[in-house]
């Protein structure tokens, strides 16, 4: 192939091939062709052209993997741009994957990147619906692992709901703000953000996760390839079910959703570990110790694992440990 990388960066067609860059090729072009694509060199131009995967990099963390930028950035962007040329109507485009996966960094550059290319295009998460201090309390009272939030049921789903809804109908979008450091940890409302996007983005850890029939409490043990539950756990899971039920009329309100997928289900307990010590260097509180292992052990054990790893879904970008993208295309 002729390559067009007029900016001397290594891209997924080059030779020597970028070493960053671990996903097969053919899955990755058939999702350039579901993206508009027929040439993926033409595509390597158009994004080439506008910086390529320079394109708003110090949105991203420090040392970002370029597999991120050419696997999963510049292919979303080519997904809000076909909705943006066509301009028939506004569109909801949904992030999902587990706790720490890097969801949040990733809106904070799809946004950043979007600016610079004039796009009108707000990211926002699913956290920012946490119901507010006291409510949440409320919400979260007895629930085996005694986290604060997260879990389903966790969230202001009238509110969620009047969101998108005023935004489809107005174009301007109102959403409340929650920060994770305040009350020592367990977080609380913070404020309002409001803007008028053509295009919405919003991630969240369950978001697409349908429910499923819960096994028995002994079949559930010898088949879930986590760690053994409680019969507390198992209990409970009955609770989460019934709460996740009511978020599934907001999954059908989104155009397309991307599901960052963990290779190993249990990355999450490193992932979620590391983005608490960033937030605790970056704010001075964090889940930590104790809570933090708690934390962790929900998101392992409330939802059964094959709901969170078969999300409904339009692209899914399977995850290392590392962060690694080992294979991204179409579902």
């Amino acid at each position: 192939m002729e390559i067009l990388d007029t900016s001397n960066q290594l891209s997924p067609w080059s030779d020597p091939r970028d070493p960053d860059l671990c996903f097969p090729m053919r899955s990755y072009e058939k999702l350039l062709l579901d993206l508009g694509w027929e040439n993926p060199l033409a595509w390597l131009q158009h994004w080439t052209e506008r910086g390529g995967v320079n394109l708003a990099y110090s949105a991203w963390p420090p040392n970002i993997r370029t597999d991120w930028l050419w696997g999963l950035g510049l292919p979303f962007l080519s997904d809000i741009e076909q909705y943006i040329a066509n301009q028939e109507h506004q569109i909801i485009l949904g992030i999902s994957g587990l706790p720490g996966c890097g969801k949040t960094s990733f809106g904070k550059w799809i946004e950043a990147a979007a600016a610079e290319l004039n796009w009108s295009v707000a990211v926002i998460s699913m956290d920012d619906f946490y119901l507010p201090g006291p409510q949440l309390d409320q919400a979260m009272a007895g629930n085996p692992w005694s986290v604060p939030r997260g879990l389903p049921g966790s969230h202001s789903i009238d509110l969620f709901e009047q969101t998108i809804d005023s935004w489809m109908k107005k174009g301007d979008l109102c959403a409340p703000q929650f920060d994770k450091a305040l009350r020592n940890g367990r977080g609380d409302r913070c404020g309002w953000r409001r803007t008028s996007p053509n295009i919405l983005v919003i991630e969240g850890w369950f978001l697409g996760c349908s429910t499923t029939q819960l096994d028995s409490y002994n079949v559930s043990m010898m088949n879930e390839n986590t760690p053994p539950l409680l019969l507390s756990e198992h209990e409970y899971r009955s609770v989460v079910q019934a709460s996740l039920q009511r978020y599934q009329f907001l999954w059908k309100k989104f155009g397309r959703i991307w599901h960052l997928k963990a290779s190993e289900f249990d990355a999450t307990s490193l992932w979620k570990s590391q983005q608490e010590m960033n937030m605790q260097e970056e704010r001075g509180a964090s889940l930590n110790g104790k809570s933090l292992d708690s934390f962790i052990r929900m998101i392992q054990t409330s939802i059964p694992q094959r709901s969170l790893q078969s999300i409904d879904c339009s692209v899914v970008a399977k995850l290392s440990r590392s962060r690694a993208i080992s294979w991204v295309g179409t579902k």
